[in-house]
């Protein structure tokens, strides 16, 4: 018979076994509930039952279940259950093409250019899910590789991957490379090849039912290209595009409806299809829809709609804009809009198209459109330094009236040149009752000279500068720096900037005289009160040097700031270098990766931007990611500023100087855990050498 001690042991090996049965059960039910959730919320989420399937897809999802993370990505991308949230939707996609998971590696790429506007690291992503056989990603990746997009662009590698994807059924790769080979042939690329092998691809995808597709091969039916001319062909595949919901194609089978070209002509169907088009945003469309209520051709005349659709037109594309500044301002009489015309011809001149500006500068200077002839000359003067010959010609007459500019005979002669140059016939007349030479020619530029000298000692400070400018670049012979110095300093003191920014100059070199520190310094201040970026940047730097005055880390900095809030980007990095080494401002770096990255934008060749753009990657390991946002969107609202003297005066008003002992707290107050778990870097490192 055991003895109690025995028995005692063995009641306790049971209780344990049970004990550790027990504990082997409940581990069981966890692994199975948390194995059940995330398959039970996808389901839902396949069945469409959204509301029910979300707290199922964020609770796997916080348990680390890659399906459920995207799934509950494409909710919140789309706001399929609310409204859309695209960076969440991002971030868990990328948690999950970092497990290797395909269908995430792809919609991370997708919102990594959408949203992050990160073409590198959306290659990044299409490249592992395309190396996986992928082939949406191979069709992107493949897009990128032929444009450069997020990285040298590869026409060969590109080529390859749009063809694996479309042989696999990607009908938007097998679009994209036959219109990627229909341009290569068009430039004499022999990698073009036949324009039937575009049409084949086209034809695969369009039988797949991708509009955009259908659409392309139309074109090609058209046009006779790869493929039998067959205008009724087109016709019905700009029909079936169109139905889908294509705006291209029911803008191009308006057209036909217009001309009758594979269709009975048909305005009034031309009208609708122009219609559904503008509805969707079609700029095209709603210009030719326009002009078709202003006629009354296929609907019924109105000029109301007729101008609201030319205001939706150019309010959304510069292009339509500058098509509207012609009509409205050189058009037929009955649709001249001089209200208009200044305000489309304004947006497209902005945007950079340089006949725009021409017709604005002319409407101004001639009293036929709203606006003074000082802003009507500063627009024709814009269009000319852009190569547009009737501004040119414009400018010579300006400058031979004095109209709106000082009269310059030696610029009438230039632009009159430039505009002969570019093939204008009326500017070729004016070139040779200007000077009896042939341009260009070295007699030409005597006279030229001629001109300048003459126009600057009847007190023309423009023409002072221009004749300062000749001598000291020797265009006309070897440089001559001192009688240059001479027309600078009488241009100088007529107050024109650009001579007190060049004559700075000479008198800190010491070309064509003595240095004067003290003398280059007052003339850099002249032009900087004025404006000039570059001499507020040359003021700041004397000022923090002590070249030709006192050492002043404070007003240097106001130079800086001025400078640099003007665009300069030499001034940005000099003030990224103040706020990281909280020298006479607080250590501020949030702001000085701002002004870094604004710096180091195009650094060029110039070793300061260099060093910035050097300085600005090790200034970003620093900042935690909710610094590095706040970064981001005083970038995305920052615009170069205007010169304003009021404004400016704020803002020099706003600055916050430390007392002259006292250094920068280095980080603003951390708000969240993970950035209170980062400590600033020691003052040490607060040596400009160690931002640059």
């Amino acid at each position: 018979m055991p003895s109690p001690a025995a028995h005692t042991a063995s009641r306790r090996q049971a209780l344990a076994a049970i004990g550790y049965g027990a504990l082997l059960l409940a581990a069981f039910w966890a692994i199975a509930a948390c194995c059940a959730t995330p398959e039970r919320g996808a389901r839902l989420f396949d069945q469409g039952r959204l509301e029910e399937a979300l707290p199922l897809l964020a609770a796997a999802a916080e348990r680390g279940s890659v399906p459920s993370s995207h799934r509950l990505g494409l909710l919140l991308e789309k706001g399929l259950d609310g409204p859309p949230d695209k960076r969440r939707a991002l971030a868990l996609f990328t948690a999950g093409a970092r497990r290797n998971h395909v269908p995430s590696q792809v919609r991370a790429g997708e919102l990594s250019r959408s949203v992050a506007g990160d073409d590198a690291t959306a290659a990044r992503w299409y490249r592992k899910a395309a190396e996986r056989g992928e082939a949406v990603a191979m069709g992107r990746l493949g897009l990128m590789l032929l444009t450069g997009a997020g990285g040298p662009a590869d026409p060969d590698a590109a080529l390859a991957l749009l063809r694996r994807a479309a042989t696999a059924g990607d009908a938007q790769a097998a679009t994209a490379l036959g219109q990627a080979l229909l341009s290569l042939a068009a430039v004499g690329d022999p990698r073009g090849g036949d324009p039937a092998d575009a049409a084949a691809l086209f034809a695969a995808a369009a039988a797949g039912g991708d509009p955009e597709a259908q659409n392309r091969l139309a074109d090609l039916y058209a046009a006779g290209r790869g493929v039998p001319r067959d205008a009724a062909k087109a016709a019905a595949l700009r029909r079936q595009a169109a139905d889908a919901g294509y705006a291209p194609a029911a803008y191009a089978l308006g057209l036909d409806y217009l001309s009758g070209q594979g269709v009975t002509a048909y305005p009034l169907e031309a009208a609708r299809l122009f219609e559904r088009a503008a509805e969707a945003g079609h700029v095209a469309a709603m210009l030719k829809l326009s002009d078709m209520y202003f006629a009354g051709l296929g609907v019924f005349r109105d000029p109301g709609r007729a101008m609201a659709l030319s205001d939706a037109a150019g309010a959304a594309s510069d292009t339509a804009a500058a098509d509207l500044c012609r009509l409205f301002a050189a058009g037929p009489e009955d649709r001249r809009d001089t209200a208009r015309a200044a305000r489309f011809c304004a947006k497209a001149a902005e945007a950079g198209d340089a006949a725009s500006a021409t017709l604005l500068g002319l409407g101004m200077v001639r009293g036929r459109l709203p606006g003074d002839v000082a802003t009507g000359t500063d627009y024709l003067s814009k269009a000319a330094w852009a190569g547009d010959a009737q501004a040119m010609y414009a400018m010579a007459l300006l400058h031979l009236a004095g109209t709106g500019v000082a009269g310059n005979p030696a610029e009438a002669f230039r632009w009159a040149r430039l505009a002969a140059k570019a093939g204008l016939p009326e500017a070729k007349a004016l070139l040779a009752a200007l000077s009896e030479e042939e341009f260009p020619s070295a007699a030409n530029l005597a006279k030229a000279m001629d001109f300048y000298r003459d126009a600057a000692e009847a007190g023309d400070a423009e023409a002072g500068f221009a004749l300062g400018s000749l001598l000291s670049k020797g265009l006309a012979g070897p440089p001559d720096f001192a009688e240059a110095r001479v027309w600078y300093e009488r241009a100088a003191a007529a107050g024109d900037p650009r001579a007190q920014f060049n004559l700075g100059l000479m008198y800190l070199t010491g070309k064509g005289g003595a240095v004067d520190e003290a003398k280059a310094l007052a003339l850099m201040r002249q032009a900087a009160s004025h404006g000039d970026a570059h001499a507020r940047c040359n003021v700041a730097t004397m000022t923090l040097t002590g070249r030709g005055t006192a050492v002043d880390p404070r007003e240097a900095f106001r130079w800086y700031r001025l400078a640099a809030g003007q665009g300069f980007p030499l001034a940005q990095a000099m003030l990224a270098g103040f706020f990281y080494e909280g020298r006479v401002v607080p250590r501020d770096f949030e702001s000085a990766l701002f002004w870094l990255t604004l710096a180091s934008a195009a650094p060029g060749n110039d070793p300061l931007l260099v060093r910035a753009a050097k300085a600005k990657s090790v200034l970003e390991k620093k900042l935690v990611p909710e610094q590095i946002d706040r970064v981001r969107e005083r970038l995305a609202a920052y615009k170069p500023a205007p010169f304003d003297p009021e404004a400016e005066a704020a803002v020099l008003a706003a600055i916050k100087f430390l007392p002259p002992s006292a250094r920068g707290p280095g980080f603003s107050t951390p708000t969240s855990p993970q950035a209170q778990a980062v400590a600033p870097p020691p003052a040490s490192e607060a040596d400009p050498k160690a931002l640059f």
